[in-house]
C-alpha cells in the first residue's frame, strides 16, 4: 500500500526550505538556520518554543534568555541560532534537511 497522506492516521512529512551555515565561533550558538518564508519560520519558531522553551529576539550572538537557542527577525531573512549538535540534530527529525 502506498502513502498518499489523505486516508491516512500518519500525518504529511513537512520539509522546511532553510539552510544551515556555522556562526562566527563564540560561547553560545554553533549554527545559524536561515529561513527566508516568515510562514515556515513562524512555524520552526514555535515548535522550538515548545520544545526548548521561549527565548528573545537577539541581534547580535548575545543571548540572555534561553542557553539553547534564540532567532533574529530581518526583512526577507529570518535566523535561528542553536546551541549546539543535540539543538540541531533534533531540528532536522522535525523539520529535515537543509533543502
Amino acid at each position: 500500500m502506498y502513502y498518499t497522506g489523505l486516508c491516512s492516521h500518519r500525518p504529511p512529512t513537512f520539509y522546511m526550505n532553510y539552510t544551515l551555515e556555522d556562526t562566527i565561533p563564540n560561547k553560545y550558538f554553533k549554527y545559524i538556520i536561515a529561513v527566508p518564508n516568515m510562514l515556515e519560520f513562524h512555524n520552526a519558531r514555535k515548535w522550538m518554543s515548545s520544545t526548548y522553551g521561549y527565548t528573545e529576539d537577539i541581534s547580535k550572538d548575545t543571548p540572555d534568555a534561553n542557553p539553547h537557542w534564540a532567532f533574529t527577525i530581518n526583512w526577507r531573512l529570518h535566523k535561528i541560532y542553536l546551541r549546539g549538535n543535540e539543538e540541531l540534530s533534533w531540528f532536522k527529525v522535525k523539520h529535515g534537511n537543509p533543502l
